[in-house]
């Protein structure tokens, strides 16, 4: 395998390295002889670091404002943006809408919660077109809704979508997958079978804590408080898309589909199908 040269005519590096347009190169070069139109290196570099840094900023603003107040990283000008969460699909109107009421900001976290949204192990693909690009992400954190509860451990995956709005990057359709959740005094797999038995007789598959992106003051799921949606729920179906799995020490893990070097954005392809 041939190494990347860290400079080349005309590009300009900054403090992403030379690291960092060896990898893109390594995913993107294959395919450029197919596609009509191919993006610059410097313009690709610029691109990926422009999307770390917007999930970097749903991470922290997420942490320490809430969910409610990220309006400003989506694309709310492009037809189609979405927020869906293991609760189920919403458009990001409806799901800012219940956070905060028309025509008032969205309030932050209120005291006594602490929802971590860690990105870890990113993939991250730019469009030869550079209008699109997908990502998926790894999150692992604590979900406590206030500090009278146990609270949960939480992993989920990211499947996003971003599009160029206004020459900005935003999110476009954000899909999250929850793989367990689970109440810090028991185990992953005590959890799994808990649920297991609760689904079969009809009630919630929450683990005992409210569900992830759930407003504040909801009640919990599952045996500490109302059957919860957010990991299966009377009426909802979990099984949803064929990518979509929570840890039952049955079946063999699913997540969302790792993205590959493309050319333009296909509907087919999108992680806002559900």
């Amino acid at each position: 395998m041939k190494h990347c040269k860290s400079t080349a005519p005309g590009l300009r590096l900054g403090i992403i390295g030379a690291a960092a347009v060896c990898g893109l190169l390594v995913s993107g070069l294959s395919l450029a002889a197919s596609c009509p139109q191919k993006l610059k290196a410097e313009d690709h570099v610029v691109a990926l670091n422009a999307i770390q840094n917007l999930m970097g900023r749903y991470s922290h603003l997420g942490e320490l404002r809430g969910e409610g107040t990220l309006m400003e990283l989506f694309a709310m000008k492009t037809e189609g943006v979405s927020w869906r969460t293991p609760m189920g699909p919403s458009g990001i109107k409806d799901m800012m809408g219940r956070f905060n009421k028309p025509g008032e900001e969205a309030p932050g976290l209120v005291p006594g919660q602490l929802h971590m949204h860690s990105m870890l192990t990113p993939v991250i693909e730019i469009a030869a077109d550079g209008k699109t690009a997908k990502g998926v992400w790894d999150s692992f954190g604590p979900n406590i809704q206030n500090g009278n509860e146990v609270g949960n451990w939480l992993w989920t995956k990211y499947g996003v979508d971003f599009i160029k709005e206004e020459g900005v990057w935003k999110i476009w359709h954000l899909q999250v997958y929850a793989m367990f959740n689970t109440p810090y005094d028991k185990s992953i797999t005590v959890s799994a079978k808990e649920r297991a038995e609760r689904m079969a007789n009809g009630g919630g598959g929450g683990p005992g804590g409210p569900p992830p992106g759930a407003p504040p003051g909801a009640a919990p799921g599952g045996p500490q408080g109302p059957a919860g949606p957010a990991m299966g729920g009377p009426g909802q179906n979990w099984t949803g898309p064929k990518d979509k799995w929570i840890y039952d020490g049955t079946s063999a893990p699913r997540g969302p589909k790792i993205p590959e070097p493309y050319c333009t954005f296909d509907p087919a392809d999108s992680y806002g199908n559900v």
